[in-house]
């Protein structure tokens, strides 16, 4: 008996679903302590002794979990061709300076100790903690347009057409999406400064950590205000949709 058989296609669409935020979940945990190390970087530690401290407690894992972030793209490119295209097509450039951020991580990682002049080490430690924070933010920012709505046109033969700009990307409530998302993934990097590191590195880590706590609350509930009052103006669904229609978009209209 053949899959199709035995599973319909909304079932096959929750279980995708569910792949793929198994996927986003894991990167977001194992990746975010990277990131988050990264970006308070500069803030727990003083001496180059420090900051080799720092960067010490997530060199051995920092290039594997990156892969996670490699393994979601391939499954929304699986399971939904047209959300990859206009995605790739349409967040061109936002996608490119992500891309490059995290080219420049590793970047630093490897060339920050090929010399002992303190000016090149600071400048890759900058260099680390942009690849990590731009990420961090550009990932939230996402997360605020996917709650907003993307615009966006479709013609007879599927064809898209992205009628956004990159700057109208960044919105009041997509930039505290991406302060959120900023402040929960220092917050990880603070915790794990707490559990892996050692003397003030470890304490400067977790007195940022809590604050980043706080931050995160605060936003949080902020957002949560102005979704719950309508105040965030988004697109929104208007026809009848039906979950086991096949995935044509043509088939939904939305204002």
């Amino acid at each position: 008996m053949i899959l199709y058989e035995l599973i319909d296609y909304s079932v096959l669409k929750v279980l995708w679903w569910a792949l793929l935020g198994i996927i986003l979940i894991a990167f977001a945990v194992t990746d975010g302590f990277d990131m988050g190390v990264g970006t308070l970087l500069p803030f727990v530690a003083e001496s180059d002794v420090e900051r080799r401290i720092a960067i010490n407690t997530i060199g051995a894992t920092w290039e594997g979990n990156q892969v996670w972030f490699i393994l979601g793209g391939g499954a929304i490119f699986a399971a939904w061709p047209p959300l990859y295209a206009i995605s790739f097509s349409g967040f061109y450039l936002a996608m490119f300076i992500v891309l490059a951020a995290m080219i420049l991580r590793p970047v630093a990682f490897k060339y920050r100790s090929k010399r002992p002049d303190p000016a090149w080490r600071t400048a890759w430690d900058w260099a680390l903690f942009t690849g990590s924070f731009v990420p961090a933010l550009v990932f939230g920012v996402a997360v605020g347009n996917v709650l907003l709505g993307v615009p966006y046109s479709l013609d007879q033969d599927l064809r898209m057409t992205y009628e956004g700009s990159f700057f109208g990307l960044f919105s009041p409530f997509s930039l505290l999406c991406g302060l959120l998302s900023v402040s929960m993934l220092v917050m990880h990097g603070g915790a794990w400064l707490g559990m892996r590191a050692g003397g003030v590195v470890a304490v400067r880590g977790r007195r940022c950590g809590s604050v980043a706590a706080i931050v995160s609350l605060v936003l949080f509930a902020l957002g949560g205000w102005l979704v719950a009052t309508g105040y965030v103006e988004g697109f929104r669904i208007t026809s009848e949709v039906d979950p086991n229609m096949q995935a044509n978009p043509l088939a939904k209209q939305a204002i």
